[in-house]
């Protein structure tokens, strides 16, 4: 598993040097939305590679979890949500890190969209599976990915908010 979080940092920086310069130019203007889109940029990277390569762990069952988790729920296996977790979570931040590289405007709605369907599954995992399979408090994973979450919505906000501010 070593070789593949390796794997996933080298992909996340090779894509960052190679194209935040593009971002920065996208979203250029003032030093906030430049900073806006930055974040923005980093954080659907960051969730589109994991997102992807983390559901496909779980839908092929290399990332290994109990059984009797899934116990009351919808789902018989893990290849369900796996493949929700790839190609929802994971599909999303991916059209929403190439919108940004693009256009500012669908950069800005396809990451408040892509934030919120993270959000929302990491809501939906709570809500769905048993308490025994959480930590009594928030884990430090999941709390890295509801701060990137927040690095895909609360930005897109801000250059969205500025830029309504401006119209006449």
């Amino acid at each position: 598993m070593a070789w593949l979080l390796l794997m996933v940092l080298i992909g996340f920086l090779a894509i960052l040097l190679l194209w935040v310069r593009r971002v920065l130019l996208v979203f250029s203007g003032s030093r906030l939305r430049r900073l806006c889109g930055a974040m923005l940029f980093v954080a659907n990277v960051f969730v589109a590679l994991t997102a992807v390569l983390g559901g496909i762990t779980v839908a092929t069952g290399a990332d290994k979890f109990p059984a009797d988790w899934l116990a009351g729920t919808l789902f018989r296996s893990y290849l369900v949500p796996g493949l929700i977790l790839s190609v929802v979570v994971g599909g999303s931040a991916t059209a929403a890190a190439i919108a940004t590289v693009r256009n500012r405007g669908f950069g800005v709605l396809s990451s408040l969209l892509a934030g919120a369907i993270l959000l929302g599954w990491l809501i939906g995992e709570r809500l769905i599976l048993p308490p025994a399979a959480f930590p009594p408090q928030l884990s430090w994973l999941e709390a890295i990915y509801v701060a990137a979450g927040l690095m895909m919505v609360v930005p897109a906000a801000v250059v969205r908010w500025s830029e309504g501010s401006r119209r006449p």
